[in-house]
C-alpha cells in the first residue's frame, strides 16, 4: 500500500475562467499579473472583478520575476501523499516587485528563510500541462 502512495502523480489545481490565463502563463515560464483596465490596480488571485474600482474589464502583465519574501511557513505534515517524502519544506509569500503578493515553492535550506530575502521566479514543470511557481534565492 505505501508503495503505491508515493507513486502518486503531484496535484495540479483546477482552472476556472479567472485563473486559466495565469496557468497558461506558468506554463510559458512566464509569472503573469491581472490588471485592471480601469484604475490599474493589480489583483492575485486573479478574480472577475477589481476590488479596488469594481470594473470588469481586466487585462494581464508580465512581472520582472523578482521580490522579497514577506512570509513564510514550514510544511511538516502534509496532505497529499505525493509529498509525504518531501516534509518538512518551506511555502514562501512573496511581494513582488510590483506590489502583489503571491504564494509559491522556494528551493532553499529552511534555515535561510528570513523576511525580505530577495528572491526570482523560477518554474517546475510538473507534466507537459503544468508548471508551477518556484522562488530561487538571488545570491
Amino acid at each position: 500500500m505505501s508503495q503505491e502512495i508515493r507513486k502518486m502523480p503531484r496535484p495540479v489545481p483546477k482552472l476556472n475562467a479567472d485563473t486559466e490565463a495565469w496557468w497558461a502563463g506558468l506554463r510559458r515560464h512566464e509569472l503573469l499579473v491581472q490588471e485592471c483596465a480601469s484604475c490599474g490596480h493589480l489583483l492575485h488571485p486573479p478574480g472577475p472583478m477589481c476590488p479596488e474600482c469594481r470594473s470588469l474589464d481586466r487585462g494581464w502583465r508580465k512581472s520582472d520575476g523578482s521580490g522579497k519574501v514577506y512570509s513564510w511557513v514550514v510544511v511538516n505534515r502534509p496532505m497529499h501523499p505525493y509529498f509525504f517524502d518531501k516534509a518538512p519544506f518551506p511555502v514562501v509569500l512573496v511581494e513582488m516587485k510590483e506590489g502583489f503578493r503571491v504564494v509559491g515553492a522556494i528551493d532553499c535550506e529552511i534555515d535561510r528563510l528570513c523576511d525580505g530575502l530577495p528572491v526570482e521566479v523560477d518554474f517546475e514543470d510538473v507534466n507537459d500541462s503544468f508548471s508551477m511557481l518556484l522562488f530561487r534565492v538571488i545570491q
